[in-house]
């Protein structure tokens, strides 16, 4: 993979990643659902300096369900999460779904499977539609 790029919702930070990345994962824990609003985030770790950014990046950092101090980048202006920037010196995790190309991310793990939402792993045959209903 030569690179890949995204950015995040209103197109005020773009960015691009020159690296494979290390491991692709999706992780349930009570943080990376604050930070994304969802079920999970789907991230992808690479090494930081394999990242340009264009644009300007807000960050927080917060205890993540580990114990240890994560930095989250976000967009300022549209709030989209772009990159969580984990406790592991020199890697940093790209939110799948800010990738142009999203199809390049395959889960090969999931992490904090203890705080999953119980209705993710439940069995049932929920209906999948290829649009949202009328």
């Amino acid at each position: 993979m030569a690179s890949m790029s995204g950015g995040c919702l209103c197109g005020k930070v773009r960015y691009t990643v020159r690296s494979e990345p290390v491991i692709c994962a999706v992780c349930h824990c009570r943080d990376c659902q604050r930070f994304t609003g969802s079920a999970f985030v789907s991230a992808m770790r690479v090494p930081v300096d394999a990242v340009s950014v264009r644009g300007e990046l807000k960050t927080v950092e917060v205890v993540g369900s580990s114990g240890q101090v994560i930095r989250r980048h976000f967009c300022p202006n549209c709030g989209s999460s772009i990159f969580g920037e984990p406790y592991r010196p020199g890697m940093i995790n790209v939110m799948a779904g800010t990738l142009d190309d999203p199809s390049v991310f395959v889960p090969t793990a999931e992490v904090f499977c203890d705080h999953a939402f119980s209705w993710l792993h439940d069995g049932s045959e929920r209906p999948h539609l290829p649009r949202a209903f009328g």
